[in-house]
């Protein structure tokens, strides 16, 4: 995949036009979706595209905003064992899913489901395992780019109450106030990232979806080492957190790979030695 093409241009779609997408597409995108690179490579993950019409009139009403699901042509139900990191490594497998769908040319949209096991029920999904994501996939009327609003958080990440908006006016984080070098706080400059051939990844990553578009990721480069810190936000759910931080980390791996080099983050929290402030809570991080 052309990944900074892909991040440059890509948008979520909600209206989708009732044409399916042909067989050999949709062959092609199951192959891709079982065998989608992971965050976490030893999470048991169960992925699977239905048709709408053993979708929509299920989960309309127990799906999507307000309970009123996106009617498309296919969705993706991403199932996972529930497995430290599983939040971090949803976010990660299925926004690829996604970036993979638009380079075929299929439009896609995640969905907000409130309750994993009711999701189960109603497709009669025999499983072990816990829904973590459901994307509407199709092909688009009208793209409109859209970010995750704030969640009403219930007891578990599955009860939340999911909303988007229009985020084509959001600004953008400036890099110097999204990277830092040596020591929290010391911005840096594009000159530096691009002596360190980490302007591009670290450019990507600005532009990725996250909660309200607070854009809460944190990145301090101390050596060959970059360590990932999200910021602690009280409106925000952990399940939120997670989410944005795995599609960051899939966003900075995957053109990180197309202009430099592979790398693999390791996520979890670590010993704070790099003075990083209280309301940020160090996540992942990876070597250069």
């Amino acid at each position: 995949m052309d990944c900074k093409q892909i991040i440059l241009n890509k948008c979520s779609v909600r209206d989708y036009k009732t044409k399916k997408v042909d067989a050999k597409t949709i062959k092609e995108l199951s192959q891709y979706v079982n065998h989608c690179p992971k965050l976490v490579e030893d999470i048991a993950m169960d992925i699977r595209i239905m048709d709408n019409d053993v979708v929509y009139r299920q989960l309309d009403g127990f799906a999507g905003y307000h309970g009123i699901l996106i009617n498309a042509p296919h969705y993706i139900i991403i199932l996972s064992e529930h497995k430290e990191h599983y939040i971090e490594n949803a976010g990660f497998v299925g926004e690829s899913i996604s970036m993979k769908a638009y380079e075929m040319g299929v439009d896609s949209c995640w969905i907000t489901f409130n309750d994993s096991e009711k999701v189960i029920h109603r497709l009669n999904i025999v499983t072990n395992k816990e829904v973590v994501g459901i994307l509407a996939i199709g092909y688009g009327k009208k793209k409109t780019p859209i970010t995750l609003e704030a969640l009403k958080v219930g007891d578990n990440y599955s009860q939340a109450d999911m909303r988007k908006k229009d985020s084509s006016q959001s600004k953008i984080l400036p890099l110097q106030e999204m990277v830092y070098i040596d020591r929290w706080g010391e911005g840096a400059d594009v000159n530096m990232l691009l002596e360190r051939a980490l302007y591009e990844p670290m450019d990507c990553v600005r532009k990725a979806p996250s909660t309200m578009n607070r854009q809460p990721w944190r990145f301090l480069i101390v050596g060959g080492k970059i360590i990932l810190a999200m910021r602690k936000d009280s409106d925000i759910s952990e399940y939120e957190k997670r989410i944005d931080a795995g599609i960051a980390m899939l966003y900075f791996e995957a053109v990180m790979e197309q202009t430099v080099c592979q790398v693999q983050w390791t996520a979890g929290s670590s010993e704070n030695v790099y003075g990083i402030p209280e309301d940020y809570e160090i996540v992942a991080s990876c070597e250069v």
